[in-house]
């Protein structure tokens, strides 16, 4: 009979061990940060020795525990293969998603190559509106749901800086600001405080939001921008690939976050599923590579 600790715990402490954090395991394996710790200290109890060590700048794995992670690390990924090979080989799984336009066209969409050599055997339906059958929803809005709706948690906050026409850069902030129209995103039929928030944090006057233009999606705020319509107020997550070829600039170094952010709720009956988990954990290390960037 063999002699291992509890697979729960291995688990737990390689999630800690990737992301150096309780509190980011936690969320990646969705459960509560004591949860982690509990089964972090049963396993050191297991085998005698410490596998963090824990001051006031975090967490960072003791000699033993970097010795003992490339093992574990590598049981993991065996078992993960021989799990992927016979799920493939009983058929494709199912998986329904539904994000919001914008998010689907500038963020999900050129991703979906990485998504699909992370999910191999999974097919998936992408919706713009949330329905019965769907799996997981990303959703825009400021809370996580009201608790026993099911898992929420928070993938991103809003980074609004000002862009416009790269071939308006010559010109003075203040001339465009003044002549060029503020290009205006609404939700829920009212328009977002994007220019208002933004103009404050910059120190610059509210009148420049004055003579605007409205769009019922940030996409079409965007390609307005692209063109040379206006300057608009943008969520940087949104406009990466833009910013990198050139077909947007940005006009100013002046950042604001929030309040709103893009939020992944999977209900309570679809929590468990093995693919479900694995697009969820997918979510979050893209999501994590954008707040690093």
């Amino acid at each position: 009979m063999r002699r291992l600790p509890s697979l729960i715990a291995l688990r737990f402490f390689e999630e800690t061990a990737r992301h150096m954090s309780f509190n980011r395991a936690a969320i990646a394996l969705c459960v509560t940060q004591g949860a982690v710790s509990r089964q972090i200290k049963l396993l050191e109890e297991s085998l005698g020795a410490k596998l963090f060590e824990r001051d006031h700048k975090g967490i960072r794995l003791t000699p033993a525990g970097m010795q003992f992670l490339p093992c574990l690390s590598e049981a993991f990924d065996t078992i993960e293969r021989g799990f992927r090979q016979i799920s493939a080989a009983k058929g494709r799984r199912r998986l329904v998603v539904a994000v919001p336009p914008t998010f689907a066209t500038q963020w999900f969409s050129p991703r979906l190559g990485s998504l699909a050599v992370e999910l191999p055997d999974v097919e998936l339906s992408i919706r713009t509106e949330p329905s019965g059958d769907c799996h997981c929803h990303i959703r825009f809005g400021r809370h996580a749901l009201a608790q026993g709706e099911g898992h929420s948690e928070l993938l991103m906050i809003e980074r609004h800086v000002l862009v416009g026409a790269p071939r308006l850069l010559d010109q003075p902030l203040g001339e465009l600001l003044e002549r060029m129209p503020a290009l205006h995103v609404l939700h829920n039929d009212a328009r977002l405080d994007l220019w208002p928030n933004w103009l404050a944090s910059a120190g610059l006057p509210a009148r420049y939001a004055e003579n605007g233009i409205e769009f019922s999606t940030l996409e079409q705020a965007i390609r307005a921008a692209r063109k040379g319509a206006g300057l608009a107020i943008v969520d940087r997550n949104m406009i990466v690939d833009e910013l990198a070829d050139g077909s947007l600039a940005q006009f100013s170094e002046v950042e604001v976050a929030g309040p709103f952010g893009y939020w992944l709720d999977i209900a309570q009956r679809h929590a468990g599923l093995e693919h479900v988990q694995a697009f969820a954990g997918w979510m979050r290390e893209e999501g994590l590579k954008i707040a690093e960037g």
